[in-house]
């Protein structure tokens, strides 16, 4: 039999754990939200060359397309990165196929500038 003084230690506890893991998650939203607020990201600075040299000149080129993906341009990145797919892929989440295709994940800092492009209205 549990006596009453453990039963509500152990309704403290379990409350105080519950309430810890919410307020780390919104500390991570948080700072993530920050860190995109202090960035100013345009595609023509930062997301083309991301693009260019790790997607958009090779598989998904104007010509080639691979899955009817072309990454081109500016039109065709923006609409693209409006799909989970997109920074799914990048993140190499499930159940996404990793991209670059065959390549390393590229570097949490490249994809927060990513992150940050779209979060930031996905400016020229």
């Amino acid at each position: 039999m549990i006596i009453p003084s453990r039963l509500g230690l152990i309704l403290i506890s379990a409350t105080a754990m519950l309430t810890a893991c919410k307020a780390k998650k919104t500390t991570t939203a948080t700072k993530t939200k920050s860190v995109c607020e202090n960035m100013v990201v345009t595609y023509t600075a930062n997301v083309k060359p991301v693009i260019d040299a790790n997607c958009g000149n090779s598989c998904h080129s104007a010509q080639k397309k691979a899955s009817g993906i072309d990454l081109s341009n500016y039109e065709s990145v923006r609409e693209e990165a409006k799909k989970v797919r997109f920074m799914g892929a990048i993140n190499h989440q499930a159940p996404f196929s990793p991209m670059p295709k065959k390549h390393p994940k590229l570097s949490d800092s490249t994809i927060q500038v990513l992150q940050c492009w779209i979060d930031n209205g996905s400016k020229q």
